[in-house]
């Protein structure tokens, strides 16, 4: 297991600037607002070539965010009890304040190795402001800019370099399911967890954990930002991301709502597969159908899962099965899910599901094979015809592989009905037999010399 490094302080003194420098990433959310981080975000830190850190980012110790403060106070403190070393970082434009010796003294409680951040050291020509700093009786210190990089290099090669070679630890896992995070390798499938705001997409990544890693909450919005979380199962690797939902209203006033929208979509981009979360209980919106409709227009795999099932009667499931049947007519080739994630029973089953679209998404299909499926469709239904002339097809292979795009050639192709290319898409669909990713046909029209040489003539 890799050394834990974790960031704390007080709201606002630049942790997750830190953290996105650190990780050489934008994985934190950053904005002159305090309380931005409520839960645990992971990141991994090279420090050199082998020599790899678990970086943390916490919510602050002094959030005042109505019901789920304490909560999140609670998080970062299990992130102090996890980790090897602290950063402690303190703003050195706002001097010292009584609270962060009371955070000195709690996180000294924990006996870890304890280096002192003094942050936003620009523009203090002042030496004793900083110095001032030094009456937390730590014996490592060290002044950065985050803002400007100034001092992070030394920060590495003095400070995480040393202590990376001293404090190498090995941690036990925690439960058979969970391993807090590994360098994400080649074969580790990433699954987003996409839905609206209070879906129970936290609730299904600790009901998969077994315990209470993510922060949960009845309060739309508890999740801001994007929590990658790693575990195993049956020995294969997953990212599990927990997104910011996507909320209802048109209008979102509020900035960082609006921010967290777009790192949720831009995770879509970069996912394997994708969670659609559904709330039984609301049915189908317009949001759902939107998030569905982004993540097959970005090629990605998906499973539909229809969380709080156990809150609907008889009546009401059946009912919501025909909705489904109407609405999600386009995501035929998906696998569906009927789950309660707050009282989980089989949700395991959910793997298998992963694993197949992953599979299907690669999928490489030899362009003969292609081919004589085409034949066969156009052997049940022809092709219009254009002008007297009938659409000729004439071969077809694959032009990549994740998700496939099946690229047929033939002559006018350019006027094929949008019918006959669903009909053929779903051909495709019936003899391949591909669940839980989309597939693409793109047309092109074969280029004929003769025809051009005549027009030049």
């Amino acid at each position: 297991m890799l050394p834990i490094i974790t960031l704390i302080g007080r709201t606002n003194v630049g942790k997750s600037s830190i953290f996105n420098i650190l990780t050489k990433s934008r994985n934190a959310l950053v904005a002159n607002y305090e309380g931005l981080t409520r839960d645990r975000q992971y990141g991994i830190c090279h420090l050199e070539k082998n020599k790899k850190i678990i970086l943390v980012d916490t919510a602050g110790l002094d959030i005042s965010l109505k019901n789920i403060t304490d909560i999140a106070i609670q998080k970062t403190l299990m992130a102090i009890e996890e980790s090897d070393i602290i950063l402690f970082v303190v703003n050195a434009r706002e001097g010292i304040v009584p609270q962060e010796y009371d955070i000195a003294e709690k996180i000294r409680f924990y006996n870890k190795k304890i280096i002192l951040i003094i942050n936003k050291i620009d523009g203090i020509e002042n030496t004793l402001i900083i110095n001032e700093f030094y009456n937390l009786g730590f014996k490592y210190n060290h002044v950065i800019s985050a803002s400007h990089k100034k001092g992070i290099h030394t920060l590495i090669n003095e400070y995480l370099l040393p202590l990376f070679n001293v404090y190498h630890l090995s941690h036990e896992k925690k439960n058979d399911y969970l391993t807090n995070i590994n360098d994400v390798e080649n074969d580790t499938v990433k699954i987003a967890f996409i839905g609206r705001p209070n879906v129970g997409k936290s609730t299904l990544i600790n009901a998969f954990l077994k315990n209470d890693r993510m922060l949960t909450s009845n309060e739309p919005g508890t999740t801001l930002d994007n929590i990658f979380i790693s575990m195993k199962y049956n020995n294969k690797n997953y990212t599990c991301i927990d997104t910011a939902g996507i909320s209802k209203n048109k209008k979102i006033n509020n900035n960082i709502e609006k921010f967290s929208i777009i790192k949720t979509l831009q995770t879509i981009e970069k996912t394997n597969v994708a969670f659609l979360i559904i709330d039984a209980h609301i049915s189908i919106s317009s949001q759902d159908l939107f998030l569905a409709n982004f993540i097959i227009n970005a090629g990605k795999a998906i499973v539909i899962i229809i969380n709080k099932w156990d809150l609907l009667n008889v009546l009401e499931k059946k009912t919501l099965k025909n909705t489904i049947k109407k609405k999600l007519n386009f995501l035929f080739f998906a696998r569906i899910h009927f789950i309660s994630a707050l009282y989980p029973v089989k949700i395991f089953t959910l793997f298998k599901s992963v694993d197949e679209a992953h599979q299907f998404s690669k999928k490489k299909i030899n362009t003969s094979i292609l081919t004589k499926i085409m034949y066969q469709a156009i052997q049940k239904h022809e092709p219009p015809m254009i002008k007297g002339r009938r659409i000729k097809l004439k071969y077809a292979h694959l032009g990549s592989s994740t998700p496939p795009n099946i690229i047929i050639h033939g002559n006018q192709v350019k006027f094929l009905p949008a019918s006959y290319k669903k009909y053929l898409i779903n051909f495709y669909y019936d003899i391949l037999q591909i669940k839980g990713t989309p597939i693409t046909i793109q047309f092109k029209d074969n280029f004929n010399p003769y025809i051009a040489q005549k027009k030049k003539y």
